[in-house]
C-alpha cells in the first residue's frame, strides 16, 4: 500500500495519511469531492474541488458546520452513520446550497468514515453558480465511476430497471394513440381521395396528419434506447459477477510499475478515439501483431486487438515490458475490462438521455410555435454517437467506412439533425439487409457541410424516386414501416435551409444532406 495524504490545502493541520491503493499524486484529483471524517465528525481530509468550493476552515473542522445529511435520516454520530453503509447520501452544504450524492464507506485501519461522491446538479447551468468545471469531472471519471458502481451495484440495477419499466409504459401509452392516430388517418385518406384534383388542398391535409408522423415515430425510435439500456445493464452485471471477488486482491497484489500502466491505459481508453480508415487499421494491426511475436508475447493477436480497444495503437514498444512481466497480462485484461464498464455506462446515460428527449418532444408538440434556439453542434461527434446506438446491428456484417474532413462546429437543431441521421442510417442498413458496406462522407463545400450516406443495397427503383420523399409511402411490408421517415428527413433539412439529394443504382445508393454554415441568431427556414 502507498501513503497517500487526501488533502491538497498547504495551511490544513497535520493529520497522519489514510493508506490508499492509488498513487499519491492521483488521489486528490481522482476523488474531487470527497471528504474524510474522523469519529468526532471532524472533516481530516477532502478532494481538491470540494476545498474549493466550500467556505474556509473545512479541514479541521466539524462535519456539522458546513453540511446537512438530507438523505437517509440520520442522527450526526459516527457510530449512527455507520450503521447506514449501504444506504446512499445526499448532503447540502449550509453555506452554498450544493448537494452532494455518494456513498460513506468505512476505513478500519483508520477508524474513519470515507464518504466517495461526485457534485449532484439537474440542471448543468448550475456549476456556473457552484464555481465548478466540466473540467473538475474530466480527470476523475474513470476510477470514480468504477468505485461508485462497485458499491451501489444492486441500487443501479434496480434504478436502471425501474427506467426501463417506465419507458415500456410510455411506449404503449404511444402505441394505443398510435391507434387512434390511424383511425383518423383513415378518415383523411377518404377526404383526400375527394380532394385529390386539389393539389393545395392536399398538402393542408396531408400537414394534418403530423402528429400521426411525430407519434409513429417515437413509437418505433423508443426501442432502440430500451435496447441500449437493456444491453449495457448485462454488461455491467457480468463484470461484477465475473470479476468482484477478485478485484481486492487484484488490486493489492499490483506492483507500482502495474498501477502505473493500468492507470495510463484507462486515461488512454477514455481520450478521443483515433478515426482511421479500414485499410489504415488493418495495415496498423498487423505492424503491431508482428512487434508483438518478436517480443516473444503469446497470443499477439488478441494482446494487438485488446490495445487497439484501449485506444494504444503507436509507440507500442513502450509498453511491451510491462506487458511481458508476470502481472502484465492480467493488468491489460483488467484495464480492457474496467473500459468496458465504462463505455457501458456512458451508452446508459446516452439511451436515457435520448428517450427523455423524444419524450420531451412528444410534450412539447402541443406548441406550435415552439422552435427553440440553435446551439453548437460537432456534426462528426454526433453521427459518431448513433453509429454507437447502432453497434449490435452493424458488427455483424456491415462495414462502415468513414471519410471524415475537417470541419468546423455549426449552429443548429441537434437533437432534429440526430433524427437525420437515425433515419438514413437506419434505412441503409434495411436496403442491404444488414449485410454490406456502409460509407459516410463529411465534406465542407464552401459555405455547406455535405454529409453523404452511401449503402450497397439493391438500389432504388426509378419508377420509385419521385415518391420516397411523400409522407406515408413506403415499399417495406405492412409493420415494417409508416413511410414517414424520410418526409420527417425532409422537412427537418428545409427547417434548415439545406438540401437533401439521392442518387441510386444497384448497389450503390448515395444520400446526401448539404446544411449551410450559418450565424447563431439565424432564424429557421420556413420553406
Amino acid at each position: 500500500m502507498i501513503s497517500s495524504p487526501l488533502s491538497t490545502n498547504l495551511n490544513a493541520p497535520s493529520i497522519d495519511a489514510i493508506e490508499r491503493s492509488l498513487p499519491p499524486e492521483y488521489f486528490a484529483k481522482v476523488f474531487p469531492f470527497h471528504f474524510v471524517l474522523n469519529r468526532n465528525l471532524e472533516v481530516i481530509q477532502a478532494g481538491e474541488v470540494l476545498q474549493r468550493i466550500a467556505p474556509k476552515g473545512l479541514i479541521g473542522g466539524q462535519f456539522e458546520q458546513f453540511f446537512q445529511i438530507l438523505r437517509p435520516k440520520v442522527a450526526l454520530d459516527f457510530d449512527t452513520i455507520l450503521k447506514r453503509l449501504k444506504k446512499f447520501f445526499l448532503m447540502e452544504s449550509l453555506s452554498q446550497g450544493f448537494q452532494l450524492k455518494g456513498q460513506m464507506m468505512y476505513v478500519d485501519t483508520d477508524d474513519v468514515l470515507f464518504f466517495i461522491g461526485s457534485l449532484w446538479v439537474t440542471d448543468i447551468a448550475d456549476l456556473k453558480e457552484y464555481g465548478v468545471k466540466l473540467q473538475d469531472f474530466a480527470i476523475h471519471e474513470p476510477t470514480t465511476d468504477f468505485l461508485y458502481l462497485l458499491q451501489a451495484k444492486s441500487t443501479a440495477l434496480a434504478d436502471t430497471t425501474k427506467l426501463a419499466q417506465v419507458l415500456t409504459a410510455k411506449q404503449s401509452e404511444l402505441e394505443n394513440t398510435l391507434v387512434i392516430v390511424q383511425e383518423k388517418n383513415d378518415n383523411l385518406k377518404a377526404t383526400l381521395e375527394q380532394l385529390e384534383t386539389t393539389q393545395d388542398q392536399l398538402v393542408q391535409s396531408e400537414k394534418m396528419a403530423a402528429l400521426g408522423q411525430l407519434i409513429a415515430g417515437i413509437a418505433h425510435e423508443i426501442n432502440t434506447p430500451l435496447g441500449a439500456i437493456r444491453s449495457s445493464v448485462e454488461n455491467i452485471a457480468d463484470f461484477f459477477d465475473q470479476n468482484l471477488h477478485t478485484l481486492p486482491s487484484f488490486y493489492q497484489n499490483l506492483s507500482s510499475e502495474c498501477r502505473q500502466f493500468f492507470t495510463d491505459l484507462l486515461n488512454a481508453s477514455q481520450q478521443p478515439k483515433l478515426i482511421l480508415s479500414s485499410r489504415e487499421k488493418r495495415k496498423l494491426k498487423r505492424s503491431n501483431i508482428r512487434l508483438l511475436e518478436a517480443e516473444g508475447i503469446h497470443a499477439a493477436d488478441d494482446v494487438a486487438d485488446t490495445l487497439s480497444e484501449l485506444n494504444i495503437h503507436e509507440e507500442l514498444d513502450v509498453h511491451i515490458p510491462i506487458i511481458k512481466s508476470p502481472e502484465g497480462l492480467q493488468t491489460l485484461t483488467m484495464a480492457y475490462q474496467f473500459s468496458t464498464l465504462l463505455n457501458s455506462t456512458q451508452t446508459i446515460k446516452t439511451a436515457t438521455d435520448k428517450a427523455a428527449k423524444v419524450v420531451f418532444a412528444l410534450k412539447s408538440y402541443s406548441h406550435s410555435n415552439h422552435t427553440g434556439q440553435k446551439r453548437e453542434s460537432n456534426l462528426v461527434n454526433e453521427i459518431e454517437t448513433v453509429l454507437t446506438l447502432y453497434q449490435s446491428q452493424l458488427k455483424n456484417g456491415i462495414e462502415v467506412i468513414r471519410n471524415y474532413e475537417e470541419i468546423p462546429p455549426i449552429f443548429c437543431f441537434g437533437d432534429e439533425l440526430n433524427q437525420v441521421w437515425t433515419n438514413l442510417i437506419h434505412n441503409a442498413l434495411q436496403a442491404m439487409d444488414f449485410k454490406g458496406t456502409l460509407t459516410i462522407d463529411v465534406v465542407r463545400k464552401e459555405n455547406l457541410i455535405q454529409v453523404g450516406f452511401g449503402d450497397s443495397g439493391k438500389g432504388i427503383p426509378p419508377e420509385v424516386m419521385p415518391k420516397i420523399f411523400h409522407p406515408f409511402f413506403t415499399t417495406k411490408p405492412p409493420g415494417e414501416g409508416s413511410g414517414l421517415g424520410l418526409d420527417i428527413v425532409k422537412k427537418i433539412v428545409d427547417k434548415h435551409g439545406g438540401d437533401i439529394q439521392v442518387e441510386s443504382s444497384p448497389g450503390n445508393t448515395q444520400f446526401t444532406v448539404s446544411i449551410p454554415l450559418v450565424d447563431k441568431l439565424s432564424p429557421p427556414s420556413t420553406n
